[in-house]
C-alpha cells in the first residue's frame, strides 16, 4: 500500500512545538504513522524535490545537528539537561524558529498536509488534519489619542474576516515573524513578531498615560509607524512620496581614502543606499500636537540611479562607490582620478538629477568640463604645434602645463582659485611629446624624426607628408628597384631591408638594420651603397705610398680618374671583419671601389682627401678611429656605416665619443645584437644614428630603462617601440625562412693577430725547410708523414698558437671572430652545434664559454654517457652551444634542436664535413639551417680553400685518394708553402 509523506506538528521535550517530517500508511477510520522520516532515509524514498526540502530543513534542528552545532560534548542528553538559558534564548531559540518559518512557508506553496501529532501516539486522525492558509493573515494597530492619554488595540484579519484572539488558546509556531495554529488553522503574518501579538491575548486594549506619552510616541509609536500598518484617531500620519533628492557626495572614507558616496534625501534627512528600512518615520511634536511623517523609500527610483552609476563605470564596494581600478592608487591620485570621472560625467549626472558635493576636502576642486585643442602645421624639417585648454569658462595656452606634465604634477591652480586636476590622458598622451619639443612663445616645435609621436595628432597635418613617411616602414608594399649591376639575386627580405635603408637616405634619418646573424646585412647594404653610386667627374688622385693591403681593385692611378660626386662611405667593423667584407665587395658589387684604413701601413697614404674623394668605400676597424681620430674628424663622408655596432654600446667609451663625432651625411649601422646586456645598448646606437631621438641619457635611463627592466611596463615598452620602429629592421631567421634554403652554407675569413702572424711565418719557413729536406733525403712518397705533420702544425697555428704552445698568449683573429660569432648567436636564442678536427681547439672555447656562463654540451672521444649529453642539449632550451670533435660526433647523432652549424678547421675532404652538418640538417629538423666554415686569411686553409673552390687536381687527389700524400708532388707541395 502506498505510503503519503506528511508533516507533523509535534511537541519537543526542550523546544515546544516543531514540524517533523513522516510516512503515513490510511487505516479504516486513522492513519498510521509507518516512519519518522530523516536525512539518513532520503536515498530510499522516492520523494519530490519540495518533500526532501522539507526533511532537510527538519534535519537542521534534529537533536544530533543542535548538539553538533551547539556544544562540544557528543551525548545529546547531557547537552539538553545542562543547557544555557541565555544560549537558548540568543541562538538556539532563533536558529529553530527561521527553520520552522522556512518550512511553514513552503507548507503554503505545496499541497503536503499538516497533521497534529501527540508526542506518545503512532496513530493520526481526520481530526488532527490543519489547514494551511494560501494567503497571510494581517494585523493593523490601532491607535486612539485623548486628553487622559492613548489606548491602543490590535486588529487581525484573514482573508479580510477579523480573528479575535483574546483569551483564546492559541499554539504558537514561529516567533519571528509570528505564526499559530488556532480551531486547526495555520495563520502566518509577513512582519509582526509573537511578542506583540501576545498581549492582547489577556486585553483587548492597551493604555498609555498621558505622563509617559511623549517618551511612549518617541520609540514604541514611532516604530510601529514605521514598521506596521497603523490606524490613528488623535495624531496624524502623513505618507510622502515626491519630497526627495539624489546626492553624489565626494568624501573620505574612514581610511582618509576619497569615495563617493551616494544619498538619498526623504525631507530633511538623508540616508545611505544600504540602509536596510523601506521606510522612514520622522515625529514632529508641537505643543500637544503629535505628527508623523512617513517616508516610504521609492526603491525602484533609487535603484535607477545606482545602476546608473554603474553603468558609468562606478564599482560599488559596500556602499562606497568608486571607479574600477583605483584601490591600486595612492590616496591623492584616488582622489584625482574621481574628480576626473566627475569631470567627464558631470553632465549626464546633473541630467539624472543628482546634486555633487565636496566634504571635508581643503581645497576647493573644479568640476568644470576641460576641452584640449591642438593644431599642428608641417614644416621642412619640423612641426609647429598650437595647442590650449578650457577649463569651463577658463582659456589656457597649453604650454602653460608643460611643467606640470613633465613633472608629474596633476593640480593646476585656475584664475577664480580653484584647483583643476589635468587628466591622466594628457600625460599618457603628451609626456612622451613634451621632452622633445623646443618652445617659441606660445608654440612648441619637434622635430622630424620624432613624426612617430603625432600619427595620432592629424589635425592641420599634412597627411602626404605622413604618407611618405609611412613608406619606411612599408618598403615590402612600395619597394624600390635594385641596382642592375648588383652581383647577387637578392632573397624577398633582403629587397625589403634594401628599399627600407634607401628610404631612410630619402628623408635624411639614420637607420640600424639588426637581422638575424646570416641573413645578409653586408649583401643589403652594398646594394644600397650600390644604388647611391653618383655620376662622377675628372680628377687626379694623387699617388700614395704601396700598400699591400689594399684589394686588388685599389690600384692607384696616376692618370686624370673620375671621382664620385659624394664622399667615401666610412665603413667600421672589428678586425675579423675585414676581409669579409673585402670578400663581399668583390663577389656583390665589383663596380664600388673599396679602400682598406688599417693595419700599420695606413698611414703612409699620402692623401686622406683625396682617398676619400676618389673611392667609394673606406673599410676600417674600431681601433682605428680610436687611433687617427684627430686625422678623420676633419672630412666627412658620404655613409658612416658601423657593423657590429654593439660595439659603441657603451657611450662613455672612447670608441663611442670618437664615433659619433666624426662627420658624415647619412648614417647606419649593422648589428644581430642591438641590446646586448641593457637598454643603455640602444639608446648608445640610435643617439648616433639620429641625435636626440631618445632624449639625452638622463631622460632615456628614467623614462625607458628604469620601468622596463626593472618593472616591465609595458606601456613604456610601447613608447619605445613607436619612437624606434621607423629606425630598426630586426628579421630573425624564423620570419624569413619562407624566403631561405633549407641550408645555406658560407666562409668566414678570419685574419690572424699580428703575433700569430709573426709565429706562422717563422714556423711556415722551418716546417717547409724540414719538408724538403726530408724529400730530397728520402723522396716524396717516404716523406708522407713528415708533410701531414708539417701541414697540421699549420693548420693548429692558423686556429689559435696555444694549441702548438700552451704558453703562448697570443691572440687568434679566428678564436676572436668564433667567439663574437657565438655571442650574438647567443643574444639571439639560437642553438649552434661546433665541430672540430682538434679537440685542444674545443677545449679552448669550453674555458671561453665557461667564462661566460653559458650552459654547453662537448662529445669528444673521451666522453662517457653519450645519450645522456646528447638528449641534454635537445632537450634543455637553456643549453645552446655543442662542442663535438670530428671522429667522435661525425656521424649517427640527431641534433635537430640545432639551426647552426659551425666547422671551425675546414680541411680537404668535405664528406666528413658533410656528416657533421647533417647532425642538424636531416628529416625531422623544421628550422633552415645555416652552416659557417672558419677560414684563416693568408694559411694553409685559405689555400686549400682556393684549391678547393678552383676544383684543382691536387684537390682531387685529397678528396679521392685514401693517401694523398703519397700522390702529392713536390711542386704542388712547396706552393702550399709559399
Amino acid at each position: 500500500m502506498a505510503h503519503e509523506f506528511i508533516i507533523g506538528l509535534t511537541e519537543h521535550r526542550t523546544f515546544g512545538n516543531l514540524f517533523q517530517a513522516f510516512l503515513i500508511e490510511k487505516k479504516r477510520s486513522f492513519y498510521s504513522i509507518v516512519k519518522l522520516v530523516k536525512l539518513h532515509d532520503l536515498d530510499g524514498l522516492n520523494l519530490t524535490e519540495k518533500e526532501t526540502e522539507l526533511v532537510k530543513l527538519t534535519n537542521q534542528y534534529s537533536d544530533e545537528t543542535l548538539v553538533k552545532k551547539f556544544s562540544k560534548q557528543k551525548e545529546a542528553g547531557k547537552f539538553f539537561q545542562e543547557m544555557d538559558q541565555s544560549l537558548f534564548q540568543e541562538h538556539i531559540s532563533p536558529y529553530i524558529d527561521r527553520h520552522m518559518r522556512q518550512i511553514a512557508l513552503l507548507l503554503m506553496q505545496q499541497n503536503t498536509r499538516l497533521f497534529f501529532k501527540q508526542a506518545k501516539y503512532s496513530n493520526l486522525y481526520e481530526e488532527d488534519l490543519i489547514q494551511v492558509p494560501e494567503q497571510f493573515s494581517k494585523a493593523t494597530f490601532c491607535f486612539e489619542r485623548t486628553n487622559e492619554g492613548t489606548r491602543y488595540s490590535l486588529e487581525i484579519k484573514h482573508a479580510g474576516e477579523p480573528i479575535k484572539i483574546l483569551h483564546k488558546k492559541l499554539t504558537i509556531v514561529t516567533s519571528q515573524p509570528c505564526s499559530f495554529v488556532w480551531q486547526n488553522k495555520l495563520y502566518l503574518f509577513q512582519h509582526i513578531s509573537a511578542k506583540k501579538l501576545t498581549p492582547f491575548l489577556e486585553k483587548e486594549v492597551v493604555a498609555i498615560p498621558k505622563a509617559v506619552e511623549e517618551k511612549y510616541f518617541n520609540s514604541f509609536v514611532l516604530n510601529i509607524v514605521k514598521n506596521y500598518p497603523v490606524r490613528a484617531t488623535g495624531f496624524s500620519i502623513e505618507e510622502r512620496t515626491s519630497d526627495k533628492q539624489a546626492l553624489l557626495s565626494l568624501e573620505p572614507n574612514l581610511k582618509l581614502e576619497a569615495v563617493f558616496l551616494p544619498k538619498f534625501k526623504y525631507g530633511q534627512t538623508e540616508y545611505l543606499p544600504n540602509n536596510k528600512s523601506s521606510v522612514f518615520v520622522a515625529l514632529d511634536h508641537a505643543g500637544d500636537h503629535y505628527s508623523f511623517r512617513k517616508y516610504v523609500r521609492d526603491q525602484q527610483w533609487e535603484s535607477q540611479l545606482l545602476n546608473l552609476l554603474k553603468q558609468m563605470g562606478l564599482e560599488d564596494r559596500n556602499g562606497n562607490f568608486q571607479p574600477k581600478g583605483v584601490d591600486v592608487l595612492d590616496p591623492t591620485d584616488r582622489l584625482f582620478e574621481m574628480l576626473q570621472w566627475v569631470n567627464k560625467n558631470k553632465n549626464q549626472l546633473q541630467e539624472a538629477g543628482f546634486e555633487l558635493q565636496q566634504n571635508q576636502f581643503e581645497k576647493r576642486y573644479s568640476t568644470e568640463n576641460q576641452d584640449l585643442q591642438v593644431e599642428i602645421k608641417t614644416k621642412e624639417d619640423w612641426f609647429d604645434i598650437y595647442a590650449k585648454v578650457r577649463f569651463g569658462d577658463h582659456e589656457i595656452p597649453f604650454i602653460k602645463l608643460k611643467r606640470n606634465i613633465l613633472n608629474g604634477i596633476r593640480e593646476f591652480e585656475l584664475p577664480n582659485g580653484e584647483v583643476a586636476i589635468l587628466p591622466k590622458e594628457w600625460f599618457a598622451e603628451y609626456e612622451d611629446l613634451l621632452p622633445f619639443v623646443k618652445q617659441d612663445g606660445h608654440t612648441m616645435k619637434l622635430k622630424k624624426y620624432h613624426y612617430q609621436l603625432l600619427k595620432k595628432r592629424l589635425q592641420g597635418i599634412d597627411k602626404s607628408f605622413f604618407q611618405r613617411l609611412d613608406k619606411i616602414s612599408e618598403s615590402a608594399s612600395d619597394p624600390v628597384a635594385v641596382p642592375a649591376n648588383i652581383q647577387a639575386k637578392l632573397r624577398a627580405y633582403q629587397e625589403e631591408g634594401f628599399s627600407w635603408m634607401y628610404r631612410l637616405y630619402e628623408h635624411q634619418f639614420g637607420g640600424c638594420l639588426a637581422d638575424d646573424m646570416g641573413l645578409g646585412k653586408t649583401l643589403q647594404t652594398l646594394t644600397l651603397l650600390l644604388k647611391l653610386k653618383r655620376l662622377k667627374k675628372q680628377i687626379v688622385i694623387p699617388k700614395t705610398v704601396s700598400n699591400d693591403n689594399q684589394l686588388s681593385m685599389f690600384s692607384e692611378p696616376e692618370e686624370p680618374e673620375n671621382e664620385p660626386s659624394q664622399a667615401a662611405t666610412l665603413i667600421v667593423m672589428p678586425t675579423s671583419l675585414v676581409h669579409n667584407w673585402e670578400n663581399e665587395i668583390k663577389k656583390f658589387t665589383p663596380a664600388l671601389k673599396a679602400y682598406k684604413y688599417v693595419g700599420v701601413q695606413r698611414k703612409k697614404s699620402l692623401d686622406l682627401k683625396g682617398i676619400i674623394s676618389y673611392y667609394d668605400i673606406i673599410l676600417t676597424t674600431y681601433g682605428t678611429i680610436r687611433n687617427d681620430y684627430e686625422l678623420l674628424k676633419e672630412h666627412e663622408f658620404f655613409y658612416l656605416i658601423l657593423d657590429e655596432s654593439q660595439n659603441i654600446k657603451n657611450s662613455g667609451s672612447k670608441t663611442y665619443q670618437t664615433i659619433t663625432k666624426l662627420k658624415a651625411k647619412h648614417r647606419l649601422v649593422l648589428t644581430g645584437t642591438p641590446i646586448e646586456n641593457s637598454l643603455s645598448d640602444l639608446w648608445s646606437q640610435i643617439n648616433f644614428l639620429n641625435k636626440g631621438l631618445l632624449g639625452n641619457q638622463a631622460y632615456f635611463k628614467r623614462e625607458f630603462i628604469t620601468p622596463i627592466e626593472k618593472k616591465n611596463d609595458p606601456e613604456k615598452q610601447a613608447k619605445l617601440q613607436t619612437l624606434i620602429r621607423p629606425f630598426v629592421l630586426r628579421r630573425k631567421k624564423e620570419e624569413v625562412a619562407r624566403d631561405l634554403p633549407s641550408l645555406t652554407e658560407q666562409i668566414r675569413f678570419c685574419g690572424m693577430s699580428k703575433e700569430q702572424q709573426t709565429t706562422y711565418e717563422k714556423e711556415k719557413s722551418i716546417i717547409r725547410n724540414n719538408i724538403l729536406q726530408n724529400i730530397e733525403k728520402e723522396g716524396i712518397k717516404k716523406s708522407a708523414i713528415v708533410v701531414l705533420q708539417g701541414l697540421t702544425k699549420l693548420r693548429q697555428l692558423a686556429n689559435h698558437p696555444s694549441m702548438l704552445n700552451d704558453d703562448d698568449e697570443a691572440e687568434s683573429g679566428k678564436f676572436d671572430e668564433i667567439f663574437r660569432s657565438l655571442k650574438s648567436l647567443m643574444a639571439e636564442n639560437h642553438k649552434v652545434l661546433i665541430f672540430s678536427s682538434f679537440v685542444k681547439h674545443l677545449e679552448l672555447l669550453k674555458q671561453k664559454i665557461e667564462s661566460e656562463k653559458w650552459k654547453y654540451s662537448i662529445l669528444t672521444g673521451q666522453t662517457t654517457k653519450r645519450e645522456a649529453v646528447i638528449k641534454n642539449f635537445q632537450e634543455d632550451a637553456e643549453n645552446r652551444i655543442f662542442l663535438i670533435s670530428l671522429k667522435a660526433g661525425g656521424v649517427g647523432l640527431n641534433l635537430t634542436s640545432a639551426d647552426y652549424v659551425f666547422i671551425i678547421d675546414p680541411w680537404w675532404n668535405p664528406a666528413a664535413e658533410n656528416q657533421a652538418i647533417n647532425r642538424a640538417h636531416r628529416i625531422g629538423q623544421d628550422k633552415k639551417v645555416f652552416v659557417y666554415r672558419f677560414i684563416t686569411e693568408g694559411s694553409i686553409e685559405e689555400k686549400i680553400q682556393l684549391l678547393k673552390e678552383r676544383k684543382s687536381s691536387l684537390a682531387e687527389k685529397f678528396v679521392n685518394s685514401n693517401n694523398p700524400f703519397q700522390e702529392i708532388t713536390q711542386k704542388e707541395i712547396i706552393n702550399l708553402l709559399s
